[in-house]
């Protein structure tokens, strides 16, 4: 991406990965919202290699001949991989924080015309740097099942573990796209009470298809005063947890009142910088709510993710995560088509 709102398609010579490092061809590529708001110039990065979600097949392993598990990589293995990296030096990784590390995307933002050249996963290969986490894919997971897994599903997976979801908690999910999804079937997992929230119905059809015990939709309750009394209803006063996981400020206030006095609210949607809000801070003290925002993963919540996609197959349509597939050649179609909202999750298929 050149610039936002636009796509170029370039060619160079494959790399030589450096030891520790491992060089993929691309599966599948998701496009994520962050993708999209690079594309909408909503995000700080004007100019990057697109790309954080993938499947990638591996080539030759003799660079990086195990996984982060410690399993063995052979030719033609499919893996996910940690979009991040971690640099082992700065005060955050030097604290074990290394989710938090503070050169987490310096890999992600060089420019394609430097070595490794193919640092984004749009493309027909992926570079795996060496302070990059990767992990096999199980023998009976669909690439396409698995190609959110380490952005989405272990983005909600450290929030829901951050929020100490347990058997029998009310939980409130704002959003129903890719991150909602994922929510829903994570904190059923755990024995919760899951009620979703959004404006677009198929999304909800989704919701429930992965598990939701209720949803409410912006046609039944068009303003926020509106769902946040359904809410409640529902949950007999209010949720223990809610997730914010739709990108969109005015969610978070809407979703501090649809939860209980003591109850945690999970902010992980809003990443932009500049989104503004308006809290009542009085209501949100007195009934004591803890808000905590998460931002990317410790690697466990991949492998776990991996693990809960593998022993989950035949029992969730993972069909409904990505409703809508493109070659590498239209990927400007597929950004166009996630900004407007014509498809729930695109993802981009490399020819083989």
């Amino acid at each position: 991406m050149p610039k936002p709102g636009s796509v170029e398609l370039r060619e160079y010579d494959l790399p030589t990965p450096q030891p520790g490092a491992l060089l993929i061809e691309t599966v599948a590529a998701g496009v994520c919202g962050s993708d999209v708001h690079m594309f909408a110039d909503k995000h700080p990065l004007k100019s990057i290699v697109l790309g954080h979600e993938v499947i990638g097949r591996v080539v030759d392993p003799s660079t990086r001949p195990t996984d982060s598990a410690g399993a063995e990589l052979a030719p033609g293995d499919l893996v996910s991989v940690v979009y991040f990296a971690f640099c082992q030096h700065c005060r955050q990784c030097q604290a074990g924080r290394t989710h938090l590390c503070e050169n987490s995307y310096n890999h992600w933002i060089a420019s394609p015309d430097d070595f490794p050249h193919f640092t984004g996963t749009f493309g027909t290969h992926y570079y795996v740097g060496r302070f990059q986490h990767v992990f096999k894919v199980p023998d009976n997971v669909d690439p396409l099942a698995a190609v959110s897994a380490n952005c989405a599903l272990a983005q909600v997976s450290a929030g829901i573990d951050r929020g100490k979801v347990k058997s029998g908690d009310t939980v409130v999910i704002q959003g129903a796209g890719g991150l909602g999804l994922w929510g829903v079937a994570v904190a059923k997992e755990r024995g919760a009470h899951v009620v979703v929230v959004d404006a677009v119905q198929r999304r909800l059809d989704a919701a429930k298809a992965f598990g939701a015990d209720a949803t409410v939709s912006f046609d039944d309750a068009p303003e926020a005063a509106d769902r946040i009394a359904r809410v409640r209803e529902l949950t007999d006063g209010g949720a223990d947890v809610a997730l914010e996981l739709t990108g969109v400020g005015s969610a978070v206030p809407e979703g501090i009142e649809m939860v209980r006095p003591g109850a945690t609210y999970i902010e992980i949607g809003n990443v932009m910088p500049g989104v503004e809000i308006t809290l009542d801070i009085g209501s949100m003290t007195r009934r004591a709510v803890t808000i905590h925002p998460v931002i990317r993963y410790h690697q466990r919540f991949l492998k776990a993710g991996l693990e809960f996609i593998s022993r989950n197959v035949g029992k969730l349509p993972f069909d409904k995560l990505v409703d809508a597939t493109y070659p590498l050649d239209d990927v400007l179609q597929a950004m166009e088509d996630s900004k407007a909202r014509k498809v729930n999750r695109a993802a981009l298929v490399m020819a083989r």
